[in-house]
């Protein structure tokens, strides 16, 4: 049964059971005609709102009548009394975790479609899933956004960029969480031919946090800000110089945004607004206080190219581990030419320093100098090791490989040099 009929047979029931209480009272017997008479003659205002209100102090049909937007209403004309099914006006949103929203139909309506997508069954198990895996930096933006008085919105941005996957590439080759382009880092974050730090969350998140402050302050709007991080601050900047009257909701609809950009901002509103009243639109998501603890982390220092497996194995440690900690290391090597901060277990500082200093004397060399090799058809690391005069292991060392693997032709290889 569906719910407004449901709802409808209820209020009939009331009806017909305040009719037959009053029928009783006057210890009338009635045939079915005049009963149903009766009941439109005997039902006075006061018995409709006493039936009103108990519907309305009804959970169940509280819910359904959230899930069917409509209201059942009993309005006595005359001698009958006329059921109406009147629209639930849709919740106009002004204000969505901490972002000013337009009161507009389109703008509340492109709000709406992303909130419908995801409270489907798909989409709430993909929503559920992507925030609880992004616990850990969830926290971390969280708290970053209240050192720096952001706004609380931006903690989902992340689900809209890359559903928290510090892995995740785009088809134009933006990395990781916060999505950078590699012409979009600078002077935020450090891409090398040892290191990318687009790939490490706690890095990327500051650098995220930043540009968006500081298109804020270019655009002085969220909206806008938000835009501008998507399609590029340059291409906003064009935008609004040609329509500087203009909202980022009236750009949108009138066609002068790219489509992506056009969805980038109210998918975040309405993602932001399920997470933040899940209660309200019947959601059920992974939640985190705000004194949430964080996962804390020490730092040891490498003068000498380390590699992570070896520094893995003297602290009891996966390589998969300690990579995870240090996502911007490309090649499971610490630049040679640089010094690198290594991110490691939180107590481990002094035991993490003494075997970086036993893995340094035990290498031959200082290491510090390297050049590349292309790899071309022949190349073996047993036969560079013989042109260049060193050994294989520190061949393997200083590009994170090991002695099976295949060398892919193309593919350049740092030899170290005494």
């Amino acid at each position: 049964m569906k719910a407004n009929t449901k709802k409808k047979a209820a209020v009939l029931l009331a009806a017909v059971l305040v009719a037959t209480q009053a029928a009783n009272a006057a210890d009338t017997t009635y045939s079915e005609p005049e009963f149903l008479e009766f009941v439109n003659k005997e039902l006075i205002d006061e018995d409709l709102k006493q039936i009103m209100d108990e519907i309305e102090h009804d959970e169940k049909a509280k819910e359904e009548a959230t899930e069917e937007e409509s209201t059942v209403t009993l309005i006595k004309e005359g001698d009958e009394i006329v059921i109406e099914e009147v629209p639930t006006p849709p919740e106009i949103f002004t204000e969505i975790g901490g972002l000013a929203v337009d009161d507009s139909e389109y703008t509340q309506s492109m709000i709406r479609k992303y909130m419908s997508m995801y409270t489907s069954e798909r989409g709430k198990q993909t929503l559920y899933h992507v925030l609880d895996s992004g616990t850990e930096y969830r926290i971390f933006i969280r708290h970053k956004l209240m050192e720096y008085s952001l706004p609380r919105a931006l903690e989902y941005l992340p689900v809209v960029e890359s559903e928290y996957r510090t892995t995740a590439t785009s088809r134009s080759g933006a990395k990781g969480l916060w999505q950078f382009m590699e012409n979009s880092i600078k002077p935020y974050l450090k891409k090398n031919d040892w290191i990318d730090e687009r790939l490490d969350p706690w890095k990327s998140t500051e650098a995220a946090l930043k540009k968006l402050k500081e298109n804020y302050d270019t655009f002085g709007d969220w909206a806008l800000a938000l835009a501008a991080y998507n399609c590029g601050a340059g291409a906003m900047r064009k935008v609004t110089r040609e329509h500087p009257d203009m909202t980022f909701w009236q750009l949108a609809e009138q066609g002068y945004l790219k489509k992506q950009t056009v969805h980038y901002v109210p998918k975040l509103l309405g993602i932001t607004e399920l997470c933040e009243n899940m209660e309200k639109h019947g959601i059920e998501l992974p939640t985190i206080a705000d004194d949430y603890d964080e996962v804390e982390y020490d730092y040891a220092v490498t003068k000498k190219p380390i590699n992570l497996a070896k520094l893995a194995k003297e602290l009891g440690m996966t390589t998969k581990e300690i990579k995870r900690m240090n996502p911007s290391l490309i090649r499971t090597v610490t630049p040679p030419s640089t010094g690198y901060e290594v991110r490691i277990p939180k107590g481990t500082a002094e035991k993490a320093q003494e075997a970086i200093e036993k893995i340094q004397k035990e290498m031959k060399g200082d290491a510090l100098l390297y050049v590349e090799h292309k790899i071309s058809s022949g190349d073996t690391l047993w036969g560079l090791s013989r042109i260049y005069g060193c050994k294989v292991d520190d061949i393997c060392d200083l590009n994170g490989i090991t002695q099976k693997t295949i060398l892919k032709l193309g593919k350049v290889l740092y030899i170290p040099m005494k």
